[in-house]
This record gives structure tokens, C-alpha cells and sequence, in this order.
């Protein structure tokens, strides 16, 4: 078996050459119903399209042989045209309609019934007629059945189901048919067979290229997809914290890149947290990283209701971004930070200034009106505010 016949089942699913959970393509060229959905989404549109055209081409062509009625069956001429007119007229009409409006499941077998007609018609007028030239109406069949299996394309399992139940019916025909000279009987056999088989044939052929390629297609598509996500995920770990599970130091110098060269008012503050040294003496390494996780997972989502962005600077200390003017907003957004990791009340008992939970103290600075652009000195210049909250006692804001 080639590797275009094995394909990955969907996203989560796992690689495998045995098993429908591996999107094997079985004897009746039948792909994984992901798989199908996918083709349908991506060749439904093209394939009602082309159906459409088939079946007024096919409709047009079918009612011509009227004429050779005339000739073949002159007995029951005028039911033969009104069998035509009066069935397969209106029915593939109905099926030019449906086609594009029903699932497409149905459509393939509103398909396949339309086929039954135009088949299995023209055998029932040839075992009523009484013509000695009925039988060379035989002639027409293949060609129905050329139209069906390689114009249409049926699905190859109804392609094969709509070729023997034609084909044994034309047996059943051709065997049982009064007035049949016996010397035809071995010929138009051979003949039926022959032409059913070759036109089905012909149909697992196309069928079967048209799955393997698209097999191939998918599978390349979700190689592609997996590789795009496993290449996001190692960014994602480039950019992410590992303790704390916020960006990086990395992460955040992108960020701050950007948000200088695309808004006109950018909001640094820089947070750390107070006397954390003291606390992972008392409280030991766990203990202080747990500190850290609570302390960034607030940061987090006070950054995501100002519309702003958080990373760990590195140790104890973390940065935040905010497109505010400092003037209006540093004041408000800073003194709030330090509130709510304040709120936590971690306790601390190892702070020597009486203050019993942990503190962050603030520093910030931004744009402003000299519109200040160079990431490393509105870095130095928040630092610079934090120094200053430090030394006026922490768990305090400063301006820079």
C-alpha cells in the first residue's frame, strides 16, 4: 500500500497504516468521514456545478433516442415518448433542483435513484416491445451507464450497486424476452457485460484517484497544521515564563518594541515585590514561587481589564504595559496594582517594617509630552520612580 492510501485521522487522532482511525481507504473507496467532510467543503461547490451541466446535457442527449424508438419500437412509440417526457423528464429536473439545496449524502443518492431510471426504463420498454429490432435498443445501455459511472461520477459504491442491479437486470431481459431470437442470447450477454464492466471500471479509476490524491492532499495539509502548531507552541515557550506562566523577558522587549513604534501614549510601570528575600527565608523556595505565581496571576488579570500587558522582569520584579498617558492615568492604574496585590493578604511575617502580608512597591513612567521613544530609557526612568517608592517605604506608587 502506498502512503498516499494512510492518512491522519484528524487532529487529535494518531498516525497509523491499519484502521479506520487512521483514515485507511477501504475496497468501497470510502475515506474517513472527517475526511469526506473536508472534501465536500472543499469540492462540494465544484462538484453540484458540475452535476448540474451533466444532467441538462444528459437530459437533452437521453430524449434523443425518441428518434431511434421511432425506428426500434414503432409498436409502443408514442408510450415510449411519453415514458420519457412524462418520468425521466420531470425527475431529473427534480434532481437539477435538489442537487445544491439537500445534504450530501442525499444528493448522491437522489443520484444513483435518477440513474436507476434512465437505466432500468429503457429495459422495461424493450422486454414489452414486440419489434424484432427492440433488442438493438441494447445498444443504448452501455452508454447510460457510461454517462452514470464516468460523466456523474457516482461514488464508486453506488456506482457499483447501480451497475449490477443494471447489469442483472439486463440478464434477467435479455433471458426472459418473448420472441428474442436465441442466437442473440450469448452475443448481447457478452455485450452488456463487457460495456457495464468497462464503465465501471472506468469510474473506480477516477474514484480511486480523486480519494488517494486528496488523501495526500489532506494529510500533507495536516503535517502542515501540526508542524504550524508545534513551531506556535515552541514560540509560546520562548516567550513564556516558566514559573509564572506570563511573558518573558523577551516577550515583554518585543512588546514594548512594538507598542512604541504603533501608539502614540505608552504606560510603563515597574512592579516589585517587597521584601521577598525575607519571605523565602522564612518560607523557603516553594513557598516563595507559589508567592510569585498568585502575585503574576493577579497582574494578569488586572493587565487584561485595562486592556494591558504583564511579564516577569526577572526575580521578584515584573513589568507592565498600558496605552494611557501617564499625567491622567499612571497615578490611578499604579495606585490600584499596588491595592490589589495588597488585597491578597499573603501573610508575611518575616517584614521588619510591621506591614504582616506581602507589598508591592510601584514605579512608572511614560510617553508624556516629550513623546519618548527609546524603550531603555523609559525602562531606567520607571526603575528610577520604583528606587523611589522603595526608599519612601514601600507598598507605595512613585512617578518617574
Amino acid at each position: 500500500m502506498s502512503d498516499a492510501e494512510t492518512i491522519v485521522g484528524g487532529a487529535g487522532a494518531g498516525t497509523t497504516k491499519t484502521g479506520r482511525a487512521g483514515g485507511r481507504l477501504d475496497w468501497l473507496l470510502r475515506m474517513p468521514s472527517e475526511v469526506e467532510r473536508a472534501h465536500e467543503r472543499d469540492f462540494g461547490a465544484e462538484r453540484i456545478k458540475h452535476l448540474r451541466h451533466a444532467i441538462i446535457v444528459g437530459l437533452i442527449v437521453y430524449n434523443i433516442y425518441n428518434l431511434t424508438s421511432l425506428h426500434l419500437m414503432a409498436d409502443i412509440q408514442p408510450f415510449t415518448v411519453m415514458m420519457r417526457l412524462c418520468v425521466l423528464v420531470p425527475g431529473s429536473l427534480a434532481i437539477f433542483f435538489l442537487v445544491p439545496r439537500v445534504p450530501p449524502a442525499i444528493r448522491e443518492l437522489l443520484l444513483l435513484a435518477g440513474m436507476f431510471v434512465a437505466s432500468l426504463l429503457p429495459l422495461y420498454l424493450l422486454y414489452v416491445s414486440a419489434s424484432p429490432y427492440a433488442s438493438y435498443t441494447l445498444g443504448e445501455l452501455p452508454l447510460v451507464l457510461l454517462f452514470g459511472n464516468m460523466l456523474l461520477v457516482l461514488r464508486f459504491r453506488w456506482a457499483l450497486l447501480f451497475t449490477t442491479v443494471t447489469c442483472l437486470t439486463a440478464l434477467l431481459v435479455i433471458q426472459h424476452k418473448p420472441g428474442l431470437d436465441p442466437n442473440l442470447v450469448f452475443p448481447l450477454t457478452v455485450q452488456v457485460v463487457t460495456g457495464l464492466f468497462f464503465t465501471l471500471y472506468g469510474n473506480w479509476h477516477v474514484e480511486r484517484q480523486r480519494c488517494l490524491t486528496y488523501l495526500a492532499q489532506y494529510d500533507a495539509q495536516n503535517r502542515a497544521d501540526r508542524a504550524e502548531r508545534r513551531g506556535d507552541e515552541l514560540r509560546d515557550l520562548t516567550l513564556t515564563d516558566m514559573l509564572t506562566g506570563i511573558a518573558n523577558r523577551r516577550h515583554l522587549d518585543e512588546t514594548l518594541d512594538a507598542w512604541l513604534a504603533t501608539r502614540s501614549d505608552v504606560l510603563l510601570l515597574m512592579v516589585d515585590v517587597d521584601h521577598f528575600k525575607a519571605f523565602n527565608d522564612r518560607f523557603g523556595h516553594v513557598a516563595g514561587d507559589d508567592c510569585l505565581r498568585r502575585i503574576a496571576s493577579t497582574l494578569s488579570l488586572f493587565a487584561s481589564r485595562h486592556e494591558g500587558f504583564v511579564a516577569r522582569y526577572g526575580g521578584e520584579e515584573f513589568t507592565l504595559l498600558f496605552a494611557a498617558d501617564a499625567e491622567t492615568g499612571g497615578a490611578f492604574l499604579a495606585d490600584r496594582l499596588v491595592r490589589s496585590i495588597r488585597d491578597l493578604t499573603i501573610p508575611h511575617p518575616a517584614r521588619i517594617d510591621g506591614i504582616a502580608t506581602v507589598t508591592v512597591s510601584v514605579g512608572y513612567a511614560g510617553t508624556g509630552e516629550n513623546r519618548l521613544r527609546d524603550a531603555r530609557d523609559l525602562v531606567i526612568r520607571a526603575d528610577l520612580a520604583l528606587y523611589e517608592a522603595k526608599s519612601a517605604g514601600r507598598n507605595r506608587s512613585k512617578a518617574g
